[in-house]
C-alpha cells in the first residue's frame, strides 16, 4: 500500500468517526469501484412517476445523465456510506390500503411554514424533513472538510430528492437554486442502485412495512 493509500484509509476512518459525531447511525468506507449503478434505477423514477421528475433541479431529467456519472465514478476511489438515525414508521404508512400518491404529496409539503394539522402521519413525515435536512447538513461538512485536508473533489449524494424548498424553482422559472451550497442530487438521481451498494458496504437497508426508515447518502472522496 502507497503512502498517499495510507493517508486516505487513515482520513477515512477519521471521516466515518466524524459522520457518526454528526448523527449517522453507520457509516462506512467503501472503495467506489463497490457503487453499484444501473440504468433501471432511473426507470423508477418515472414508473410510477415520481412528482419531483423534471421539476426538481436536483432529480432526473434535470441531472447527469447515468452514463455520464459512470465515467466520472470511474476517476473516484473511495467513498463514505452514510445511513442516518431511524426516523420510525407509523401504522398510517404501512396499512396497505393507504394511497401512496397521496402520503407523498402531504410528504412534500410537511415541511411548509403554514399550519398543518397534528396527527401521528404529519409528525412523521416532518421527522422525515428534518433528518434528511441534517443529512444535507453532514454532508457539508464532511464535504468541507475533505476539502480542506487536499481532497477536493470530495462530493456529497442525499438520500432522497431535494426538499429544502416548499417548492423548488425548477428548470421552466429560468431562476437559479435558492441554495447552491446546501443542495444535493440523490443517489438514485444519478442511477446508483443504494440497496445493492449498501449491501456491498454490510449495512442492512430494508423496505419491510414493519421497520422503520433511515435515510442512506454517500460522500465520494478523492
Amino acid at each position: 500500500m502507497s503512502e498517499i493509500d495510507k493517508k486516505l484509509e487513515s482520513y477515512l476512518e477519521f471521516l466515518c468517526q466524524k459522520a457518526k459525531e454528526l448523527g449517522a447511525s453507520e457509516a462506512v468506507a467503501i472503495s467506489a469501484s463497490d457503487i453499484v449503478v444501473d440504468e433501471r434505477v432511473s426507470l423508477k423514477c418515472m414508473v410510477p412517476l415520481c412528482s419531483f421528475y423534471g421539476t426538481n433541479l436536483m432529480c432526473p431529467p434535470n441531472t447527469k445523465p447515468i452514463s455520464e456519472f459512470k465515467n466520472i465514478l470511474k476517476n473516484y476511489h473511495a467513498a463514505i456510506l452514510i445511513k442516518t438515525a431511524s426516523f420510525g414508521t407509523p401504522e398510517e404508512l404501512t396499512d396497505p390500503g393507504v394511497d401512496l400518491s397521496e402520503t407523498w404529496d402531504t410528504f412534500k409539503s410537511a415541511g411548509k411554514k403554514q399550519e398543518q394539522a397534528s396527527t401521528p402521519t404529519t409528525a412523521y413525515l416532518h421527522s422525515i424533513r428534518d433528518s434528511l435536512k441534517n443529512q444535507y447538513k453532514m454532508m457539508s461538512e464532511i464535504e468541507s472538510l475533505c476539502i480542506r485536508e487536499g481532497y477536493y473533489f470530495a462530493a456529497g449524494l442525499a438520500g432522497a430528492g431535494c426538499l429544502l424548498c416548499d417548492e423548488c424553482v425548477g428548470t421552466k422559472s429560468g431562476l437559479p437554486c435558492r441554495y447552491p451550497f446546501k443542495a444535493r442530487p440523490s443517489m438514485d438521481a444519478l442511477g446508483i442502485d443504494v440497496v445493492a451498494t449498501a449491501k456491498k458496504a454490510g449495512v442492512q437497508v430494508s423496505f419491510a412495512q414493519d421497520e422503520a426508515r433511515s435515510w442512506v447518502g454517500l460522500i465520494l472522496i478523492d
